[in-house]
């Protein structure tokens, strides 16, 4: 049943926050083996990544929040699926860090149960010049790349690597920071310079998507700086809650034409 209803989903071309929940209780296990449900904070993270027009969105949280399992791991592990010949590209705090998201991802799609939810998705392997390697990849509908494709599925990069040609509908800056290049202004500058001019310049203009989400590290970081700057719609989650509710405040440009959410809109099962 589970499966069924992400096939019709995708039939559909409707990626929603219930879809990626159904990915993960398919796809996903816990430490002790047992299917992962999104507790709700993660619900209200899906409902933000699941809007498409919401072009730039910032999610600050907590240490130990789930970040990179709901952000990698869940949604772009389903998305790879509905949408398998966009282009994405994946920025953390380290290249060993990115080519091991890179790798987690391409693991789960090279798996029988994947492979049974997303059949007619199938790796490109030695074809038309894309790569298939750890941290560049891809993937496309019988494993037939459209003529003329130039992107990869997935491209990982550390902070501070190349990122050379490569052009994105959706880039993912997944745990950018960490104490040690946000200690001194100098390294919080490198970090700044190079997403900014190396990582968010990859998006594609008018139509391209960026999701950065992590923890805030210093007043002067990039989170803390894109909060006060704007453009972006912002989810900061100070704490973790022991209940069923998430409490979190969320932000929106200036020019946001569309609905806000301003009502609860997680809450865990009891």
């Amino acid at each position: 049943m589970l499966r069924e209803a992400i096939q019709r989903d995708k039939g559909r071309k409707t990626l929603t926050p219930e879809t990626v929940a159904t990915y993960a209780a398919l796809h996903l296990t816990d430490d002790d083996g047992l299917p992962i449900t999104p507790a709700a904070h993660h619900w209200l993270w899906l409902r933000l990544l699941c809007d498409e027009r919401i072009k730039k969105l910032l999610i600050i949280a907590p240490p130990e929040s789930a970040k990179t399992t709901w952000a990698i791991s869940a949604y772009l592990g389903c998305r790879i699926g509905f949408w398998p010949e966009q282009s994405i590209i994946i920025g953390s705090t380290s290249g060993s860090v990115a080519e091991k998201r890179s790798i987690s991802l391409r693991t789960a799609i090279e798996s029988a149960g994947w492979q049974a939810t997303f059949p007619d998705v199938l790796p490109v392997k030695a074809k038309s010049g894309l790569e298939y390697t750890t941290t560049e990849w891809s993937v496309a509908p019988n494993g037939e790349p459209r003529p003329g494709r130039l992107h990869p599925t997935i491209a990982a990069y550390g902070t501070g690597g190349s990122v050379i040609g490569s052009r994105a509908d959706l880039v993912v800056a997944d745990d950018l920071l960490d104490f040690d290049n946000s200690r001194t202004a100098h390294q919080r500058e490198l970090v700044e310079y190079w997403f900014h001019n190396s990582l968010l310049s990859r998006r594609k203009s008018r139509t391209g998507r960026v999701i950065m989400i992590g923890t805030a590290w210093h007043h002067e970081d990039i989170y803390s700086k894109a909060r006060r700057e704007g453009g972006w719609v912002t989810c900061h989650v100070p704490l973790l809650s022991e209940t069923t509710e998430v409490f979190a405040t969320i932000s929106y440009p200036d020019n946001w034409q569309f609905e806000m959410l301003g009502e609860p809109v997680g809450r865990a099962e009891a």
